[in-house]
C-alpha cells in the first residue's frame, strides 16, 4: 500500500496503522522495516498551523503580470515528530491567493507530473475541508526530523504583498520499533506489510 492510497483516502480521517502491524519506510536502504508495538496506539495531531511570511517583518510579494512571483522559500521543522516516530499530515492551505509547493527533500517536488511542481492553494483544498473529504487533500509522511519539508509559497495576487502566507497540517503520528524482518531471496519480506511509505532521502 503506497503513501498515496492510504486507508485515509476516505470521507473520515483515521489512523492508517494499528498496533501490532509492520510498516516498511522508503528509502529502504535508509530506512527500513518498523512495528509499531501492540502497547502503543496511534496520537492524533490538531493542526498545525504554518506560516511562510512573518507579520510586520517578512511579506510575500505581490505577484507580477508576466506571471514570474518570487517566492518564500521555507525549511519547515513545526511538523517533525520525535525519534521512532513516524508522521501522517493532510495538509490545506488557509489563506486566499496564496498557493503553495511541497518538496521533500529540498529540491524533490512532493506532488508533481510531467509538467512540473502540483501546488495547492485555498482553492482545492478549502472544499475539501468543508465537505469532509480527506481522501482528496495532500498527504505527506515524515519520520522522525529526518525527512522535513521545503514549501514554498507564492502570492497569487496583482494587488500587493501579504503577511499572511499560511497552511495547517492535520493528522497522527505513530511509535515504532525497529523491525528485524526476514527477507526471501528476492529481498521481499517473510511477514505481512500493512503500510508502505516514501518520506525522502535522510538528512
Amino acid at each position: 500500500m503506497s503513501s498515496l492510497t492510504s486507508i485515509l483516502n476516505k470521507r473520515e480521517i483515521t489512523p492508517a496503522l494499528k498496533p501490532g502491524q509492520n510498516v516498511r519506510v522508503e528509502p529502504l536502504s535508509q530506512f527500513g522495516f518498523f512495528t509499531m508495538p501492540r502497547s502503543s496506539v496511534p496520537e492524533y495531531l490538531p493542526p498545525v498551523e504554518v506560516n511562510l511570511a512573518t507579520p510586520f517583518t517578512t511579506s510575500l510579494g505581490a505577484a507580477a503580470d508576466t506571471g514570474q512571483t518570487s517566492p518564500i522559500s521555507t525549511k519547515i521543522t513545526a511538523l517533525d515528530v520525535d525519534t521512532l516516530h513516524l508522521a501522517q499530515y493532510r495538509l490545506y492551505a488557509l489563506d486566499a491567493a496564496v498557493r503553495f509547493e511541497i518538496y521533500q527533500p529540498a529540491t524533490t517536488a512532493r506532488f508533481a507530473n510531467k509538467a512540473g511542481p502540483i501546488s495547492f492553494h485555498q482553492g482545492t483544498t478549502m472544499w475539501m475541508i468543508e465537505n469532509t473529504n480527506w481522501s482528496c487533500l495532500p498527504e505527506i509522511w515524515l519520520y522522525e526530523d529526518k525527512s522535513p519539508l521545503t514549501v514554498k509559497a507564492y502570492n497569487m495576487d496583482l494587488d500587493g504583498a501579504t503577511y499572511q502566507a499560511r497552511f495547517a497540517a492535520v493528522g497522527f503520528k505513530y511509535p515504532l520499533q525497529q523491525k528485524d524482518m526476514p527477507v526471501k531471496p528476492d529481498g521481499e519480506p517473510m511477514e505481512p506489510i500493512a503500510l508502505t511509505v516514501k518520506v525522502a532521502q535522510r538528512v
